[in-house]
């Protein structure tokens, strides 16, 4: 089975809702060239792909890809860690009613992850424990920055700890909702600055002891990883070096390796082909970034034209998201 592990919907229940009046979540649809487009408030627009909310459109797309599985992860737009934290609520159940109910309608084609209000800890808490207990979602996806907060916040701890002992994946997603002044020309905001947060995140988690205090926790890096994996050496030179890097962990940042996985969104075959060779073909899984310009629509040719056996090939498939996901 092939199973794409990174790749997005909004439900139309939500999308209903913001085009009859936004305000509550600072999003309207707006009309660009005839076409529809979501947009934020506070600076941040995108085409609303039919791809997004019908799962027949999903479908179709999936059988292109030769994809037999979808998990589905809310778009980052609507992780809304920046509104009113009610608010945010309202839009978690929403999301997770929707990708629950279309699991359940089908699942030999779909399943899901859950969202939470980042931003209220013990809603998000309580949210997350009726997705996993009541819906039946058994994966979480955060972004690896949250109102500029970095995982290793102990306020988030909770999170992990609930994560890790009822066996819930976490994927680790970027989002921004502006343009960031550094990153403005070329579409930066983006290219560089999606992945250096993915980093951060992955960085945060490590030397922050989330791993060391919770072992069993399971994250997955999208896109390939950020910068993460072509820089781990320097992360274990400086914990060698520096006391700074020592003050939560016992052991070397390549000590934790075990706990990450990472998709195959590279957009380049040496690094996926390094993907595999270093951490292991039984810790990479399929993405696409579905429905998004930045996607891979050919993630099956591709790990078809790395140098894997079989077995490892079938892992990347599916086999690596059916025991992670359970």
């Amino acid at each position: 089975m092939k199973i794409d592990a990174h790749s997005h919907f909004i439900p139309d229940t939500l999308l209903e809702m913001i085009r009859k009046d936004g305000a509550f979540c600072n999003t309207e649809i707006i009309d660009v060239d005839g076409k529809p487009f979501i947009r934020h408030f506070e600076g941040f627009q995108y085409p609303m792909f039919e791809g997004f909310y019908k799962p027949e459109v999903k479908l179709a797309d999936m059988a292109k890809m030769g994809l037999d599985h979808t998990v589905l992860s809310v778009s980052p737009g609507t992780f809304y860690y920046w509104i009113d934290a009610g608010a945010a609520l309202e839009t978690s159940k929403i999301c997770n009613d929707w990708v629950s109910d279309l699991s359940k309608k089908d699942p030999a084609h779909f399943s899901g992850m859950a969202t939470i209000p980042m931003q209220d800890i013990p809603a998000a808490l309580k949210e997350l424990e009726r997705a996993h207990e009541k819906l039946g979602l058994n994966a979480l996806e955060i972004a690896p920055v949250i109102n500029e907060k970095n995982l290793d916040e102990k306020e988030f701890f909770p999170i992990y700890e609930y994560c890790a002992a009822n066996g819930i994946l976490i994927a680790l997603h970027p989002y921004y909702i502006g343009v960031k002044p550094q990153f403005a020309r070329y579409y930066n905001t983006n290219l560089i600055a999606n992945v250096l947060e993915t980093n951060m995140g992955i960085n945060s988690l490590i030397f922050g002891g989330a791993f060391e205090q919770f072992p069993a926790l399971r994250v997955l890096a999208a896109h390939g990883g950020g910068y993460f994996p072509y820089q781990l050496g320097r992360l274990v030179h400086g914990y060698e070096v520096r006391n700074e890097a020592k003050v939560n962990i016992p052991k070397a940042p390549d000590q934790y390796l075990d706990n990450l996985y990472y998709d195959t969104i590279t957009h380049w075959l040496p690094p996926l082909q390094f993907l595999a060779d270093t951490f292991g073909a039984d810790h990479v899984v399929i993405g696409t970034d579905y429905p998004y310009d930045m996607g891979d629509y050919q993630p099956v040719e591709h790990v078809k034209a790395l140098r894997l056996t079989d077995a490892e090939r079938e892992l990347i498939f599916g086999g690596n998201v059916e025991k992670l996901l359970h």
